[in-house]
């Protein structure tokens, strides 16, 4: 009788060799299938979404495309699913106090060598991955789309309506609530993410133009309000998680969504106050412990964010992508603010923000107590 130490290296050998098959039975699937739906997406947009065509064809266009992505979504649904439920997926379901459980996706912890920022904004760990107490956080556990409303409390799932129209201290309790570890996400834990897109060479596309990229017209979601992209009389927010793999952090399935465009996500871990950044040290800490500094910023709000400029220099204004460098300026995204009173930060852009959208994307317009049916959150978990 085999022993047990024998059994387990042998089931643990069967599943990563499992793992390995899905892994390539995926990537055939994906090459295959995303060719054929790229080629009727393509065609449907040709026929049906050319400003010279009736609504009503530009619907049947549009019912065509969406219906294409739908069948390559269920071509991929079990390799992927299994994927992504295997032990040690970066993508998986995390269940919070509440009972729900939640789609999330690993970011494991790095230094800033490993982005390419040694030295230019800063060096070893990134702060994203640093506790009080200076120990390591081995990896953060980030929503993979931004916060759902269920029973008036926080999922993180694919194909709902965001929450939104909520409140800047409402939206962190919301996040506190799902239990231990949980919480809105940090400047820090944005920056963490678009640096790492930074040094891949990639930085998503969203919905940025009513339903559809402003880049990038044939990468559309599907509209909250059921309408065609592009129609602009009215909001025009996106399910959800809806849009194509570039719309993700990484271009794959087990991505970060939205993090361009759709609606703006409140952030926690700084703001500004009568154009004095106030910034906090580590994640949960208090407000009023948080440093005030001497730094504000200068020229008109609205331009590139790459482009402002600051009445001085602070390293963690850079690594929390709030001032930009040489080494930085690449992100993508416009800078909105006004300058007195307190001012809570928003990132990311809206369904309508065109080339203002982004990862640098930043506005500091907005009190704490404002609420608009573009602005949301996104829930971070980081394990004890």
């Amino acid at each position: 009788m085999d022993k047990p130490g024998d059994l387990l290296v042998f089931a643990v050998g069967e599943l990563t060799q499992e793992t390995t098959k899905l892994l390539q039975e995926y990537r055939n699937a994906k090459v295959s299938i995303d060719g054929k739906v790229q080629l009727v997406l393509a065609t449907a947009v040709d026929v049906g979404l050319s400003e010279d065509n009736s609504k009503e064809s530009q619907l049947a266009a549009a019912n065509s495309a969406n219906e294409a992505k739908i069948q390559a979504d269920k071509a991929l649904t079990v390799v992927g699913g299994a994927i992504s439920h295997t032990p040690n997926s970066r993508m998986k379901q995390l269940m919070d106090a509440n009972g729900n459980f939640n789609t999330m996706v690993s970011i494991p912890c790095f230094t800033f060598d490993e982005v390419n920022m040694s030295g230019q904004i800063g060096t070893g760990v990134h702060p994203a991955f640093l506790r009080q107490d200076g120990s390591i956080i081995p990896e953060i556990w980030v929503g993979a789309f931004t916060a759902s409303n269920k029973s008036n409390n926080v999922i993180v799932q694919s194909d709902v309506e965001p929450w939104h129209t909520i409140n800047y201290d409402d939206a962190k309790a919301k996040c506190v609530a799902m239990g231990n570890g949980w919480h809105m996400m940090t400047a820090m834990e944005w920056s963490a993410i678009a640096l790492w897109c930074l040094a891949n060479d990639f930085q998503p596309n969203g919905n940025t133009q009513y339903g559809r990229s402003h880049a990038k017209r044939i990468e559309f979601c599907k509209r909250v309000d059921g309408d065609i992209p592009n129609t602009r009389n009215k909001a025009a927010l996106g399910a959800c998680g809806s849009g194509p793999n570039s719309w993700r952090h990484d271009n794959t399935p087990f991505g970060i969504s939205d993090l361009n465009g759709n609606l703006w996500e409140w952030i926690d871990g700084f703001k500004l106050v009568n154009n004095k950044f106030h910034i906090s040290s580590y994640s949960g800490q208090p407000e009023s412990e948080w440093e005030v500094t001497d730094i504000g910023l200068l020229g008109p709000s609205g331009n590139k964010w790459e482009n402002y400029k600051f009445t001085g220099t602070s390293e963690i204004l850079k690594q929390m992508l709030i001032e930009s460098t040489e080494a930085t300026k690449k992100l993508k995204g416009g800078l909105f603010y006004n300058i007195t009173g307190e001012r809570i930060p928003f990132k990311g852009g809206t369904w309508q923000s065109g080339s203002r959208g982004g990862l640098a994307a930043l506005n500091l317009q907005y009190h704490r107590t404002s609420k608009y049916g573009n602005v949301g959150f996104r829930p971070v978990f980081i394990a004890d």
